[in-house]
């Protein structure tokens, strides 16, 4: 009797465990045009680097599919088919049942939708969440209905008119019983003053900042975190100058600074200064005067010295969010696909030489027009180079009909593969307009991404001499 009691309650814990484990749970409906397509679930792993994860893909078998996961706080999410996507907020221990709603999907044949960014129809139709997304978005309407009307943020520099836009967006957030909806009306309302003027700044700081809890998972309060201490470093301040600020860099010396944002009354807090601290790095990266190897030093030393786990996490991200997005110096992306022959080509197969690697999409003309440029300078090239082009169209019979169909495509004799639709390896190489070249070294890293077309004169440099002899006579 004893041992079966146990085992119940064992079950009863293990049970429990997995419950918890997958704390937010999303339903998914659409009609026919879904089928067969994957779908990629990612989270924004913070609200200052807003580094996207991935944590769940699924393809679509029928009308209906399931994401059961883990997340640690309430988090700005994304679910993604092909490049379109759809962000929303999802409130840890929540059930989510949604709909997307039928869509042209082929639409990205005639738009580039890698920059011209189409949003993915979803509606959510039931959730457990206190409709948090629908009330976030009354919240913001009501503010930007009142700007609009005014036709100037400033026009709220009018008492009256800041007081009468904080009585509005109150007695919404007020009827609601969530600390959530209610933090994020008063950082709304706190952002429209500081834009408008309306209160005195650094008393206006204090109210929203000085000593107050931090709020890493609030939408609006990190925006308005971010509208007042967003160019805290660039547009300078009185606790560092730009000269100070070049030498700590250049020095590494990451105490000094944090020591010297230490002097502004409103950063005196260890925890709220080390936020201002990685915002700034973020800053800095985007600022071409500064030097990153300098930023990644104090990243990296940041990481060592931080006892709160939260900004040790933000950091590494800022470190590993724009170490992908530099042009050369990084380790290429690895990836495998298939050719129309189904075998895999990884990057590992042009190690020892040079690659110029291009993402095309065949039915576009430009990037005909640069096959064709590479095919009349192949041979000219230093033997030590070889090109590997990437169809990105819809389906592999695009680029099966160009190479073994068309009157030209047999002249290619390069590797040819096909991106199969992950787009992930688009979003690593920061591919978003077609075609788009780049050189990975011998060794495997990027020496240059983008470089100018080769109708543009990119690979001149790599022609072998003889050729230029043979020009030149």
């Amino acid at each position: 009797m004893h041992i079966r009691i146990i085992s119940l309650i064992s079950l009863f814990c293990l049970l429990s465990i997995l419950v918890d484990a997958q704390n937010l749970r999303i339903s998914l409906k659409g009609d026919s045009t879904i089928v067969g397509k994957k779908i990629r679930l990612s989270i924004f792993e913070d609200n200052i680097s807003y580094l996207e994860k991935e944590i769940d893909s699924l393809t679509i078998e029928d009308s209906v599919s399931y994401f059961n996961e883990t997340i640690e706080e309430t988090s700005l999410m994304s679910i993604k088919i092909d490049a379109f996507s759809y962000n929303f907020l999802a409130k840890k221990g929540a059930t989510y049942s949604m709909r997307i709603l039928p869509f042209n999907f082929s639409i990205s044949d005639s738009v580039n939708t890698l920059f011209y960014k189409i949003p993915l129809p979803i509606v959510i139709e039931e959730n457990s969440d206190n409709n948090l997304n629908s009330n976030i978005f009354i919240i913001d309407s009501i503010i930007e209905d009142r700007v609009v009307r005014l036709k100037n943020i400033r026009g709220l520099r009018n008492r009256k008119a800041i007081d009468s836009l904080k009585a509005e967006v109150f007695a919404f957030a007020n009827k609601i019983e969530d600390s959530y909806i209610k933090d994020y009306a008063i950082y709304s309302i706190g952002q429209m003053e500081y834009f408008s003027n309306g209160e005195n700044e650094k008393q206006l700081k204090k109210e929203l900042f000085y000593n107050k809890p931090i709020l890493y998972h609030n939408l609006a309060y990190m925006d308005c975190f971010e509208a007042i201490f967003g160019s805290y470093f660039s547009m300078g301040n009185r606790a560092i100058s730009h000269y100070y600020l070049d030498n700590l860099l250049v020095e590494t010396n990451y105490f000094a600074l944090i020591d010297s944002l230490g002097r502004d009354t409103i950063l005196r807090n260890e925890v709220f200064r080390e936020l201002v601290f990685l915002r700034g790095m973020k800053e800095l990266y985007a600022n071409s005067l500064y030097e990153p190897m300098y930023i990644d030093a104090m990243l990296e030393k940041f990481i060592y010295q931080t006892k709160f786990s939260e900004h040790r996490k933000i950091a590494k991200n800022l470190l590993y969010f724009y170490s992908q997005r530099r042009h050369f110096g990084i380790k290429a992306s690895e990836f495998s696909l298939k050719d129309i022959y189904n075998n895999y080509i990884t990057l590992d197969k042009y190690k020892g030489k040079k690659l110029i690697l291009s993402f095309v999409k065949l039915k576009e003309p430009s990037s005909l027009r640069e096959l064709n440029m590479l095919y009349s300078i192949k041979d000219s090239l230093q033997n030590d180079i070889e090109f590997l082009t990437i169809s990105c169209d819809n389906t592999l019979d695009a680029l099966y009909n160009f190479l073994v169909n068309s009157k030209v495509g047999t002249r290619y004799k390069w590797d040819f593969a096909y991106f199969d639709n992950k787009w992930e390896i688009l979003k690593k190489y920061n591919v978003i307009v077609f075609p788009t070249f780049l050189i990975i070294d011998e060794k495997g890293n990027i020496i240059s991404n983008p470089i100018r077309k080769p109708s543009e004169g990119s690979l001149l440099p790599f022609v072998e001499k003889k050729h230029i002899n043979l020009q030149t006579k």
